[in-house]
């Protein structure tokens, strides 16, 4: 066997035997080891990698890549938040509801910030030297930093501005938010400040509109000045704002009332069906008249029907029981012909039994047998002949007997009349007629034999018991003992019937439209109902006065709608403009509606100030970790030398040189230009030793008009606000369920908790529509007493689209409508 040549039986062996088997075992051992130990020095390597790294950098290259990455991201919903509350502060009809919603989002966002910053901040060497344990450091300081912030900003702003103001800042804040409107409406000017309200805001308007609360606020003296003037002022501004939306609500108006006349042309379609429905009560009594008579028509027939089948019955039994009556009644004769005595007593009990077991097989009631004889009278000439003849063939005898018989009181032998029998199968009929009318009576319903015309069958009294129960399934009440020839009776109970018919027609047409209202009204009774005055009330809002018709031309539009509104509210504001102090302080009237002026005055200009603070530093700085990404790529391949630890410092502070004073030393607008009105703001407070405040503002109006663009246009491609509100539902019920709004958390004091609380009522159009308030734990109930605030209600209703808007209850307002 040579080496080349193996024997099949060597090689058998060799394969077969432990020895190779083992060999092959600890060559793979050996392949798996060493692919274990390459691995591991390649992870070691790459470690040292990343030590190495980190000891130059402080931060290994894919965390630096990833914070670049979130920064980036970040910028985004950062910059959009801030054009949105810029639109939202500078708006002309901005709400609290939509402050509310812009708040949520800014929070949410500048917790996402923050966890950022202290992640790339607090997160650097050896804790970076495993992913795996980075990203969970990363997780925790989410975990713990994200709702610091968000709940974080509300507490300082609700402790420490909010809740910590005075009665007379909340005041001073309501008056500015109120001239801060009537600059708006153009009802006052001051002079030197460009503001046309008739063009459309651009950035740079609505970022003065934003900060202007906020100027006047701070200015003490223009205050103490305005309030001398305020009545005049509150009378033009509520005239002006009245004026300059009448055409938009006399439109609404007017598309409404044609609505309502079409509503009212189709309410009096439905009257005229309802009044036809009560013109056809004749037609309608004949209708069931003639269903009347054809009852009793056919009642008629089955009378007639039921009377043939049973004397076609008794016709049956009569032939068969005739021969069989006959022949017992021949055998009774002979039985009393023939026998005497036991004999013939034995004879007549042998023929009953005979007779009753016959009897019974007919189904029949029980007859005597006598009652199947004919009664046969005699006449006089027939006894006295009979007489005769028996008294020659007995020679005298029986005359003698007779005269005996007379003589002592008998008849004398003289009968008036003999039963006899008979094989006539009619007799036997007649009789079986008269001995079963119990079954046809109980087969016929109640009627007796003998009934021989329609005439003689309606008039029964039965006839008119049967048709009344017939009509009160129909729905026509007539009394008990009503005939049916009682035609009136009849024609009234149908009237009755027509219009409970008619009625519940209405009022099931009715119910489906939400209403009540009775048939048949005019157009000005229509208008003036409840259920109309509260869909007008609906659609007019806080324009709504009692009673408002929908047929007023212009001139009278204004004359009851838009002059009595303006009164209204010129005194609603003066009411709480001269409200004293301690009206405002907490547990007061107003203390609710100070502390929402003093938010929507200070809360706007610092959260846009801090958020376009951090717009700009997250702009400035990305280059810069763009920067630091490629240095530390290259440091990776190849060592370089520490850097200096001074230049970071030196950029920040040239970042900040850049975000504050450059747009100030190179940019302006027509508020901030020197000599313009505003600087007597600015110089006001400066006075108060607010000077920084003052700078804050003025750079805010220089700056953030060339950053709000940026967002909005952002917004408008990727739709992040949209995003967020899609979300916002669950945030916003975290938010209260954590911590509720201070309106509605913070304690009354005993002494004024009866003036704080106020009841709250929700009206809607759907009778079972399901109402929550959603921002506080207990359950809806009308007229529930509640402090004054802002309250999320929720109104649902089967087969509706569920409505869900905030309310803010005060003192002359704590009804609010939600129709669908």
């Amino acid at each position: 066997m040579t080496e080349h040549n193996k024997s099949p039986f060597a090689t058998n062996l060799l394969n077969s035997a432990p020895t190779q088997k083992k060999m092959e075992s600890a060559a793979k051992e050996l392949k798996k080891v060493q692919k274990n130990q390459q691995s591991s020095a390649a992870k070691a390597a790459k470690q040292q990698a990343v030590e190495a790294q980190i000891s130059q950098t402080g931060k290994p290259f894919w965390w630096m890549l990833l914070m670049f990455i979130c920064s980036l991201v970040y910028l985004f919903p950062e910059a959009v938040f801030n054009a949105a509350l810029t639109d939202v502060a500078g708006g002309r009809n901005a709400t609290i509801e939509d402050l509310r919603v812009v708040e949520l989002f800014g929070r949410t966002i500048s917790g996402i910030g923050v966890t950022l910053l202290l992640a790339d901040l607090l997160l650097k060497g050896k804790k970076l030297a495993n992913v795996t344990r980075a990203l969970g450091y990363f997780a925790l300081i989410a975990v713990l930093v994200w709702p610091t912030v968000f709940f974080g900003q509300k507490w300082l702003v609700d402790h420490f501005i909010i809740d910590a103001s005075t009665p007379e800042e909340r005041q001073q804040a309501y008056l500015s938010q109120i001239l801060r409107s009537a600059l708006i409406e153009n009802s006052i000017k001051f002079e030197g400040i460009e503001y046309d309200p008739n063009k459309t805001h651009n950035a740079t308007e609505k970022t003065f509109l934003s900060v202007f609360g906020g100027l006047v606020y701070a200015d003490d003296q223009l205050i103490e000045d305005l309030k001398q003037k305020k009545q005049l002022i509150m009378e033009k501004f509520v005239r002006d704002r009245a004026m300059s939306r009448f055409d938009e609500h006399y439109g609404q108006y007017d598309n409404f009332r044609q609505t309502l006349r079409d509503k009212y042309t189709e309410y009096a379609s439905g009257s005229n069906q309802y009044n036809q429905a009560l013109a056809s009560v004749q037609t309608r009594s004949d209708e069931y008249w003639l269903d009347t008579q054809n009852q009793v028509k056919q009642g008629w027939e089955q009378y007639q029907q039921g009377t043939k089948a049973y004397e076609a019955r008794v016709e049956s039994r009569a032939q068969k029981i005739a021969p069989k009556l006959y022949d017992y009644f021949e055998r009774r004769n002979k039985c009393a012909e023939k026998k005497s005595g036991s004999s013939k007593d034995r004879c007549f009990e042998r023929l009953q039994k005979g007779y009753d077991k016959e009897i019974a097989k007919y189904s029949i009631p029980y007859i005597p047998p006598d009652d199947w004889l004919i009664r046969e009278e005699i006449s006089t000439s027939e006894n006295v002949g009979n007489s005769i003849i028996s008294g020659i063939m007995t020679l005298g005898l029986y005359t003698a007997m007779q005269a005996a018989d007379a003589i002592t009181g008998g008849d004398a032998g003289f009968k008036d009349h003999r039963m006899v029998y008979t094989n006539d199968v009619n007799h036997y009929k007649n009789v079986l007629m008269v001995k079963m009318a119990p079954d046809f009576i109980k087969e016929s319903g109640g009627y007796p034999l003998g009934i021989n015309s329609i005439h003689d069958f309606r008039v029964h009294e039965l006839t008119s018991v049967k048709v009344n129960k017939q009509l009160k399934k129909k729905g026509l009440t007539l009394s008990p003992a009503w005939s049916i020839t009682d035609r009136n009776s009849f024609d009234i109970a149908v009237a009755k019937k027509v219009r409970q018919q008619a009625d519940e027609k209405w009022r099931s047409s009715m119910k489906a439209k939400g209403s009540d209202m009775p048939p048949n009204l005019s157009w000005q009774a229509f208008q003036k109902q409840n259920d109309i005055q509260q869909r007008i009330q609906a659609q007019m809002k806080e324009l709504y006065v009692s009673p408002t018709l929908a047929d007023w031309n212009n001139r009278e539009f204004k004359q009851y709608i838009i002059e009595p509104n303006i009164k209204r509210k010129t005194v609603e504001y003066l009411k709480v403009l001269e409200a004293q102090q301690a009206e405002f302080a907490d547990g007061g009237v107003f203390e609710s509606t100070g502390k929402s002026a003093l938010r929507s005055t200070i809360i706007p200009p610092i959260s846009m100030s801090i958020s376009l603070v951090l717009v700009l530093l997250t702009v400035l700085k990305l280059p810069m970790k763009a920067v630091e990404l490629v240095q530390a790529k290259r440091s990776s391949t190849t060592p370089t030398s520490k850097p200096n630890h001074l230049i970071k410092p030196a950029i920040s502070a040239l970042l900040l040189a850049s975000i504050f004073v450059v747009p100030l030393s190179m940019g302006s607008n027509q508020y901030t230009m020197q000599g313009s009105s505003l600087h007597y703001f600015f110089e006001q407070m400066e006075k108060n030793d607010s000077a920084t405040i003052s700078f804050t503002l003025k750079w805010l109006l220089v700056t953030l008009p060339m950053v709000q663009p940026v967002g909005s246009s952002i917004d408008q491609h990727l739709l992040i606000t949209r995003g967020f509100n899609a979300i916002s539902e669950p945030i916003n019920r975290f938010d209260i369920a954590v911590m509720p709004t201070h309106d509605t958390s913070k304690p009354r004091q005993s002494s004024s908790n009866s003036a704080a609380l106020l009841p709250l009522t929700i009206k809607t159009n759907i009778a079972n529509a399901r109402i929550s308030v959603m921002s506080i734990k207990p359950k809806y109930q009308a007229g529930m007493m509640l402090p004054a605030g802002s309250y999320d209600i929720k109104v649902s209703a089967p087969g509706q689209t569920t409505i869900r808007k905030w309310v803010y209850l005060k003192a002359d307002e704590t009804e609010f409508e939600f129709n669908f």
